[in-house]
């Protein structure tokens, strides 16, 4: 570090000295003299050198801190950013999600954008004996507000609900919510304030990331790989920033369908704590596993508060219920909370007590056991066709789970060229630059299966495999 003694303050200058000293600490980094993650002198002793006071050292630090050049830590000091320049990302602050009308009828199409169970598998006949049973018992009871954490018998049976996949929490802690959505809205309006940096997975679910943007909150991206995010990218990037929270789904991501590993769920919880941030894991398909190995979310490891778990029933159940629940680090509890009142003051009283009666008389397992079934089948199905008819022409992931592939397209063939020649031909897709806040990728596709009959499956990807080829020998004549 003696560099940086020998750095030249000129007192009678126009220049403020705190602007000098930074500037040439900048230079010294920018020419690769200072080493990533080397740690700058004390301030103490800065000032000391240079005969300047201790608040010109500190607005110097700031300033290459505001210019992502250091990071600091409480007590440890202030260190050289981990990462380049050049390299480092510009928080993204507006909504480039594109959105891809596809004009055609879904009635007639061969849609793969649906990631809602087909109406046969809703439990209709059981919750119509429950909200029968619910009016007879409450009359018009049944419609009063009640506790904005939601209904203590239903929260009760969340608990025993989540305590299989091996959550173990109290009714104390469990928020009821009308959607996960507006459980990812209700946290960011308690938690984010304008300015706030939120760290996403990247490509990311755009709900989520539009809840964070409405609520004045800067994305930054982690890239994905096989098992999770890529956690050195994710470590440099927390000592350049505070986020207020990370965001991410731990099983069957939206959209690639990842799973992480459990080396990657602990170092991601390490992280957390050693750099004082909350991770918000959103289950959205947990319940569609298709493996014998059994889930064990992130929240289920979590000793030390630092998940915010949300649930949502409306995949497994029925969309319409528009029912979830967040499990709250005890921390934030009275802010959610707040926040959830001055949203909609309780989710409904009678749809709560009808699922409390559903889960009380049925159990949860009998109706998971025929969805897994059932969305299990149509992965195979799915699996089988793409192995048919995308092998030689694209790449798709397995991930034994969820309800959906994530297809990559073969070079040369642009996404949403693709997905309007598959509308030409019937068949609606998902291209990959809904997901990507930046707008970068044109290489994927989302495909979602839950919602056909096999043999509309068959015929779709048929038609997939047909049209990409087709594209794929234009490109080479061409090119």
């Amino acid at each position: 570090m003696e560099e940086i003694f020998q750095i030249r303050l000129e007192k009678t200058g126009n220049t403020p000295l705190y602007q000098q000293l930074a500037q040439g600490i900048e230079a010294l980094i920018t020419d690769d003299i200072l080493p990533a993650n080397s740690k700058l002198p004390p301030i103490r002793k800065m000032a000391e050198h240079f005969g300047v006071n201790s608040v010109t050292i500190v607005n110097a630090y700031k300033y290459l801190e505001n210019k992502q050049l250091v990071y600091s830590r409480v007590g440890s000091g202030t260190f050289v950013s981990p990462l380049p320049v050049e390299h480092i990302p510009e928080p993204v602050t507006n909504r480039n999600l594109r959105s891809f009308d596809s004009g055609l009828s879904m009635e007639n199409a061969i849609n793969f954008t649906s990631t809602s169970l087909p109406n046969e598998m809703f439990p209709v006949d059981a919750f119509k004996k429950a909200f029968d049973e619910v009016l007879e018992r409450e009359k018009g009871g049944a419609f009063q507000y009640m506790d904005s954490m939601g209904y203590e018998p239903l929260r009760e049976q969340l608990c025993r609900y989540l305590k299989t996949y091996g959550i173990k929490t109290s009714v104390e802690n469990v928020q009821v919510i009308s959607g996960a959505q507006q459980g990812i809205d209700i946290i960011s309006k308690a938690m984010l304030r304008y300015g706030d940096v939120v760290f996403v997975e990247k490509p990311t679910f755009y709900g989520a990331a539009g809840a964070f943007l409405s609520r004045g909150g800067k994305l930054v991206e982690i890239p994905m790989e096989n098992d999770g995010m890529d956690m050195m990218i994710l470590e440099d990037f927390l000592k350049l920033y505070q986020p207020k929270f990370i965001y991410m789904m731990a099983y069957y991501q939206t959209p690639t369908g990842i799973s992480y590993s459990m080396e990657k769920k602990r170092r991601l919880l390490e992280l957390a704590e050693k750099y004082d941030t909350y991770i918000i894991e959103e289950d959205d398909f947990y319940d569609f596993h298709y493996g014998k190995e059994p889930l064990v979310p992130l929240k289920a490891l979590d000793y030390k508060n630092r998940v915010i778990y949300i649930k949502s029933f409306s995949k497994i159940l029925m969309p319409g219920l528009r029912m979830g629940l967040i499990v709250l680090p005890k921390k934030i509890h009275q802010a959610v909370m707040e926040a959830k009142y001055t949203t909609d003051i309780s989710t409904s009283g009678f749809i709560q007590r009808a699922l409390e009666y559903y889960l009380r008389e049925n159990g949860w397992e009998k109706h998971a056991a025929e969805t897994r079934r059932y969305g299990s089948e149509k992965y195979r199905k799915t699996l089988s066709a793409a192995r048919k008819y995308l092998s030689d022409v694209a790449k798709y992931g397995h991930p034994n789970g969820g309800v959906s592939l994530w297809v990559e397209l073969p070079k040369g063939v642009g996404a949403e060229a693709f997905c309007s020649r598959m509308l030409e031909k019937n068949v609606i897709l998902t291209p990959g630059s809904q997901y990507d806040i930046s707008g970068e990728d044109d290489r994927h596709v989302r495909l979602s299966f839950a919602n056909l009959s096999d043999d509309k499956i068959e015929v779709g990807l048929k038609r997939m495999g047909d049209t990409l080829r087709e594209m794929k020998v234009f490109h080479i004549f061409e090119g």
